[in-house]
């Protein structure tokens, strides 16, 4: 038996959709690491005088994925596949060694390069990627190359309003040319080839849904072969997300099985984070504006007669009555689609300076990060963190002690306003600030 790479399915490393490889890059700094298993029926067979016999009955791999992104535009992984089980029958009578029951792969090297990239809800996105097996491994697995292989291709993702995530993929694969000659079986020749892909995704909430369409065109024997996938995938937190993936294969191309399953997990971690505590997620509160800064003075500077604005014993506050144990005064930022970048007008995040400062009895403000529910901003599942960070790291530097602030981030599940027109999204792209103030008067029940 030949020394060839079987496995055709090339699961997506970054962000997108699994089955197709989706317009989309890791973030600058993004780690993503994956670990996923294969099962493959009948992933290989030859005709005998028009009857199909499987040289292979089943196939299981398993695959350490690891994906960075080098920067907003560039994204590098590393693929190694782990052959853990095959079973089939004995090739003898037909002059083939069988293949080797557990071997390593040829791990494969990839980059991948943003070309374009648009917000909003009917956003495109456009890449390319290169991808290049080595010709490493254990003999006789069918999971390695005896020289490099190489598969370039080209992915647009796209959207439909903000529910729906379309994907597209053309590429080539170019490698050199095996053929099992086996007697009294037809000889088969495996190459280059042209891949194609299509797929369409869900992105709201935790729980989305995927469908993909796979197909294979081989140069040699211009003999082609679909696959078609479907499956689910769940983010239990932020960062952590579950998936499964099954189908059916339609074609006798090497690497077509009769049925697929794969399951994994990936977990995905910001390189060069800060460690800042998390809050109390369970905060009820009634809330007022932010009040205006002291006249004349800027966040940070000397406080000199400015009054509290924490009510005295007999006082009321000065901002509003609010017949509780506590009240909280509220101030929003707001971002630009798929960003996390401050705005330049920053009013409310000067107000929110000058209250700690001048008030240095509050005990605790939250920094809490949103997002809309479009798909350039549910496919990122930090971007309501980084937003809440990118306002702490203004806080700190204007002087608020780190001590005092709990980051929180939401994605789109507590939206201010409706979702269904531009207005209201743009008003959902928010961090809320939530000072906590306490009163002299007597909680309510």
């Amino acid at each position: 038996m030949p020394d060839f790479i079987l496995e055709r399915l090339e699961v997506n490393p970054g962000p997108g959709p699994l089955a197709t490889g989706g317009g989309t890059i890791l973030r600058d700094g993004e780690l993503r690491v994956m670990l996923l298993g294969h099962y493959q029926h009948e992933p290989l067979t030859i005709n005998d005088g028009g009857e199909t016999i499987p040289l292979l009955r089943s196939r299981s791999t398993g695959v350490l994925s690891v994906g960075l992104g080098l920067s907003s535009r560039l994204q590098l992984d590393v693929r190694v596949p782990v052959l853990t089980q095959r079973e089939g029958e004995s090739l003898d009578a037909q002059g083939l060694t069988a293949p080797t029951r557990t071997g390593l792969g040829s791990p494969r090297v990839g980059a991948r390069v943003a070309i374009l990239r648009t917000e909003g809800d009917d956003s495109v996105d456009l890449a390319a990627e290169v991808g290049v097996a080595l010709p490493f491994g254990t003999e006789g697995a069918l999971a390695r190359s005896s020289n490099t292989s190489v598969l370039a291709r080209v992915m647009v993702g796209g959207s439909l309003g903000s529910i729906l995530a379309p994907s597209f993929e053309i590429g080539t694969l170019l490698r050199s040319t095996a053929t099992i000659n086996a007697e009294n079986l037809e000889a088969r020749e495996i190459g280059s080839e042209l891949r194609l892909g299509a797929g369409l995704m869900t992105t709201e909430g935790p729980l989305r849904g995927e469908v993909s369409l796979n197909a294979g065109l081989s140069f040699k024997q211009a003999e082609g072969a679909v696959e078609l996938l479907g499956g689910a995938r769940y983010t239990p937190r932020e960062g952590v997300e579950l998936f499964a993936l099954g189908g059916l294969g339609l074609g006798s191309e090497p690497g077509i099985p009769l049925f697929r399953l794969v399951a994994g997990v990936s977990f995905s971690y910001l390189l060069g984070e800060d460690t800042r505590p998390d809050s109390d997620s369970s905060i009820v509160h009634e809330s007022v504006p932010l009040p205006l800064p002291g006249s004349g003075r800027r966040p940070g500077e000397a406080r000199g007669s400015q009054a509290s604005l924490i009510p005295g014993p007999g006082e009321t506050s000065p901002i509003a009555n609010v017949a509780r144990d506590r009240f909280v005064l509220e101030g929003k930022v707001y971002f630009r689609t798929a960003s996390a970048e401050l705005p330049t007008e920053l009013a409310d995040l000067d107000r929110a300076v000058e209250m700690m400062l001048t008030n240095p009895s509050v005990a605790l403000m939250t920094v809490d990060g949103h997002t809309d529910d479009s798909r350039a901003e549910t496919l990122n599942p930090r971007l309501g963190r980084d937003r809440a960070e990118a306002v702490w790291r203004y806080l700190v530097e204007h002087g608020v002690p780190p001590n005092k602030l709990r980051l929180r981030s939401f994605g789109p599940q507590h939206p201010a306003q409706t979702n269904s027109t531009p207005e209201g999204r743009e008003r959902n792209r928010r961090v809320e600030l939530l000072l906590m103030l306490p009163t002299t008067q007597e909680p309510t029940p």
